[in-house]
């Protein structure tokens, strides 16, 4: 990659170091548009390469293959982050409340970023990925249900978190429509991901195929 041909283990090698370093950045919210772009390219890349080595002459180990495909679903779900950005610094009052039984709170908050299908805010109770919360704008009568897509606690008790909304469109009501041109190519890394994966998949699955037996009565060699 990067104009350089690398052999199956060297690829699997280079792609967990860029996809482990990339995750790092999404999760703790450090990168920024330039990095985003260099996201897509590796993304693009990497599957690409994945799916040469999937059509190629070489026989792939059930390791490699297996490490291949995990590769493939987490280029996918990145991909899946990215085509939901941009991201902008905002700050929206909100009431969020949790209803899990056994942990109800309500509390004030506001976001620190937004994104088009979720936000970066802080909680000053304790929350886990998963999670189901109630958010209301308090500046306008608008109100959702999100998910909380990772947590990170704090020092103090809080909670860092990132929240995915759902079943809410332009919940912000911000303008998002630059960044519709940016859309066609996560989505060809996610069919390209997909087309590698199956690919993968079917030489596996024919591989598992026992030997055609010979018909009864057939002689013996």
């Amino acid at each position: 990659m990067d104009g350089k041909a690398l052999c199956c283990e060297h690829f699997l090698a280079y792609c967990y170091d860029n996809l482990d370093n990339y995750q790092r950045q999404i999760r703790e919210q450090t990168y920024r548009d330039a990095t985003v772009e260099a996201m897509r390219r590796f993304l693009l890349h990497c599957t690409r390469e994945a799916i040469d080595l999937a059509h190629g002459p070489d026989p792939l180990e059930n390791l490699q293959r297996a490490r291949l495909l995990d590769i493939l679903m987490r280029a996918s779900d990145m991909t899946r982050h990215l085509r939901r950005s941009p991201r902008k610094e905002m700050a929206i009052p909100l009431t969020i409340r949790c209803e899990k039984l056994g942990h109800q709170w309500e509390e004030e908050a506001q976001t620190r970023v937004v994104s088009r299908f979720g936000a970066l805010l802080h909680a000053q109770h304790q929350v886990e990925t998963g999670d189901l919360l109630f958010v209301a704008r308090r500046d306008e009568d608008r109100q959702t249900r999100a998910r909380v897509a990772w947590a990170q606690q704090d020092d103090q008790g809080g909670t860092e978190l990132g929240i995915e909304l759902l079943n809410c469109d332009n919940f912000w009501g911000l303008d998002w429509s630059y960044a519709d041109p940016m859309l066609h190519e996560p989505e060809m890394i996610l069919k390209l991901a997909d087309d590698a994966g199956n690919l993968l998949r079917d030489r596996k699955s024919r591989q598992r195929q026992p030997a055609p037996q010979p018909p009864a009565g057939s002689p013996s060699n």
